[in-house]
């Protein structure tokens, strides 16, 4: 049996809410909080115990207890993991930290870079909690759809941090039969994999929609795998970290996944649509499509090589048919 532990859980969308559910499956008190302007799935949790918006049909924990303010979450919250877009992490971390109490470990379950400062988000923590706190940030990234997770299927991670003791606290609060997550030290790496992964997931889609097979996914993949390693280690990372869960177990998850909305996209783009008809037929965020912009910026800065990472941006970009741009691609192979 686990000790019970108090945690919070910032964000209530699929996977905020898929966190919370395998947290108070293990026996924690969750205290789950969203943007003040989106308070429908926790008034849905508290009344249903099912967020019926972003995670409909799991049924959810009563040891998760929806909070509205979110100086409430945070109170007493031994661990505190930031489940947000990451455009929104910076306000989320300066509001938060001035109620962070005790010595408390800091968990960054959000994919992204921040797109003015190309700062990884374990790096927009640091930058506004105390500095005792600093020690205590860690990161998850890896193969890891909500649903899935929530509905109790064996799901692996990567868990990335600094600090030992941090690692060994997550773990002994979120992992049992069903959830394991596998530790590195490489913060930088676990962090970079899990921001790209949704650029290339995209192409995936393309393929999808043109009716291209599993031959041409595969290569893509390939090609989509050297350039994350290749951008891991120019930023200080460790380019076997692509290997890894974080690393192709993501890519893989989200580019053969159903569900995935970058995949979706990807095959509406196939599918002849431009970027901007897409998205509006998606009607959701589509994390790949910012993400790609940092992407090349970042390569930029770097001085990394990314010709698939530049025709994917020309494909969501073009004016024009997405398809022959992609074509055109593949035919220069």
């Amino acid at each position: 049996m686990k000790k019970q532990t108090t945690i919070a859980v910032l964000g209530a969308g699929n996977m905020g809410t898929a966190v919370a559910q395998v947290l108070a499956d293990n026996g924690h008190e969750i205290r789950i909080w969203n943007w003040e302007g989106d308070h429908l799935p926790l008034q849905q949790i508290e009344k249903y115990h099912e967020n019926k918006k972003y995670l409909p049909k799991v049924k959810l924990s009563k040891n998760i207890i929806p909070k509205y303010k979110i100086e409430k979450a945070l109170e007493n919250a031994e661990i505190i993991f930031f489940v947000v877009p990451s455009g929104a992490m910076e306000h989320t971390i300066s509001f938060a930290a001035r109620s962070i109490q005790h010595d408390a470990i800091l968990v960054d379950v959000s994919k992204g870079i921040e797109p003015h400062s190309l700062r990884i988000m374990t790096e927009i923590i640091a930058k506004h909690v105390r500095a005792s706190l600093r020690k205590n940030i860690a990161t998850i990234s890896g193969p890891a759809v909500a649903g899935q997770m929530a509905s109790k299927r064996y799901t692996a991670m990567n868990i990335a941090s600094a600090n030992k003791i941090a690692i060994k606290k997550v773990r002994d609060a979120m992992e049992n039969k069903y959830i394991k997550l596998i530790p590195t030290s490489d913060v930088i790496g676990v962090e970079v994999g899990g921001s790209f992964k949704n650029v290339y997931a995209i192409a995936v889609g393309m393929c999808d929609g043109l009716g291209l097979g599993l031959n041409t996914k595969a290569a893509l993949l390939t090609y989509a795998l050297c350039e994350i390693a290749d951008l891991i280690k120019a930023m200080g990372g460790k380019k076997d970290t692509a290997y890894e869960l974080a690393g192709v177990g993501d890519l893989i998850g989200t580019s053969l996944c159903p569900e995935s909305r970058n995949r979706t996209f990807g095959e509406y783009l196939g599918k002849g649509m431009s970027g901007k008809q897409a998205l509006k037929h998606m009607k959701q965020t589509v994390e790949g499509v910012d993400a790609i912009n940092c992407l090349l910026r970042l390569a930029e800065r770097q001085k990394v090589d990314a010709p698939f990472a530049k025709t994917i941006f020309a494909c969501v970009n073009t004016k024009g048919d997405p398809r022959l741009t992609f074509k055109k691609f593949l035919g220069n192979l």
